[in-house]
């Protein structure tokens, strides 16, 4: 069955528009799943939005890769599916006739159940609006686990926005003492709610003179979410020495170890408009460090993501007060861009 769908849809940089548009009917291995909440991950959707270089000659386009749903039709092929289930979802099979990047905001999806890419059933008995944050949410746990993050251990986090607010919440969970910097003083106050030690606010003085009054010879691992020039040349001044070499010392060559613990880590998890350029030696600041770069999160991050948010580890209350009528997206998303301050994000309701 072929359907009518609605959907937000870029119509060119800076401009919104619902609009609507024929969903394929279900393969065989797929199910189709309505919409009930999609999440706004500002940082991306809003780069989007101004025609930055990755969404140059795609125009127009659907945003968005983060959503939760309901299942209303499951392929003949397929076992172990049934509708009404609820899920959440992302980059579902894209709409003919529009151009897609990641394409969750849309009122129905055709969606894949294995794979990369594959929706993920809620826990049974599960309220939909707290786990609308789910697949934002896992690209922070990607960032926040890969770098092995040990109890008692110290962490900066660069920037508030929601990644850097989910990174922050995800290393506290695996015991580390986190730090967190940004410039707009609500964010900061959220991160002291969820139980960062510190907060610093890079517009009151040196941030960087801040950051060393409480971690003194440098953080153990260092997570640079702001995707902005000065985090990263921030970022890359504050991580320790590796444990071995003292720096009282006459520079002595300890061994090599090959526990992560070790070596001071730097997280990149943020996606860099500008190029960043600097000598070898010269990325981390310190002889002896490992860079990650997360590209993606993974099905085992997401289930983990599921897992913590049944558990009560996000508030809801704290990233945002109630969704927004999905009629009201085009002005939504231009209150976003210019409000940064006031809103963490929007959650359309597409029920109506």
């Amino acid at each position: 069955m072929t359907r009518t769908i609605n959907a937000i849809v870029f119509t060119q940089p800076n401009e919104v528009k619902l609009q609507q548009f024929s969903l394929p009917p279900c393969g065989p291995s797929e199910v189709i799943c309505e919409t009930i909440y999609s999440f706004v991950s500002p940082g991306t959707e809003l780069r989007v939005l101004s025609g930055a270089k990755e969404s140059q000659g795609k125009f127009p386009l659907i945003p968005g890769y983060s959503w939760v749903g309901r299942v209303v039709e499951v392929g003949s092929d397929l076992r172990g599916w049934r509708e009404g289930e609820l899920v959440s979802g992302r980059n579902p099979i894209p709409v003919p006739g529009v151009g897609f990047m990641w394409g969750g905001q849309a009122s129905h999806h055709r969606c894949v159940v294995s794979g990369y890419d594959a929706v993920l059933k809620l826990p049974v008995g599960a309220d939909p609006w707290n786990y609308t944050p789910t697949e934002v949410a896992a690209i922070s746990w990607r960032g926040a686990s890969i770098c092995y993050p040990a109890p008692g251990e110290t962490a900066v986090v660069i920037g508030q926005g929601l990644v850097g607010a989910f990174a922050a919440k995800w290393l506290m969970h695996h015991g580390a003492k986190v730090i967190v910097v940004d410039r707009i003083a609500s964010r900061l106050t959220r991160a002291m709610a969820w139980g960062a030690s510190a907060a610093v606010n890079a517009s009151e003085g040196d941030a960087r003179e801040q950051i060393m009054s409480l971690v003194q010879d440098g953080a153990d691992i260092v997570v640079e979410a702001s995707g902005s020039r000065g985090g990263v040349e921030l970022a890359r001044t504050i991580l320790r020495h590796p444990a071995a070499r003292l720096h009282h010392t006459n520079y002595p060559v300890s061994q090599l170890h090959s526990s992560g613990h070790y070596w001071p880590r730097l997280v990149f998890l943020a996606t860099y408009l500008n190029k960043l350029e600097a000598f070898p030696g010269d990325l981390t600041g310190v002889e002896g460090a490992v860079v990650f770069g997360p590209g993606d999160r993974t099905v085992g991050d997401r289930l983990a993501v599921l897992e913590r948010i049944r558990c009560g580890d996000i508030p809801m209350k704290d990233i945002v007060d109630a969704p927004t009528p999905v009629a009201q997206a085009p002005q939504s998303y231009l209150a976003l861009r210019d409000n940064p301050d006031k809103y963490n994000t929007m959650v359309f309701d597409w029920r109506s």
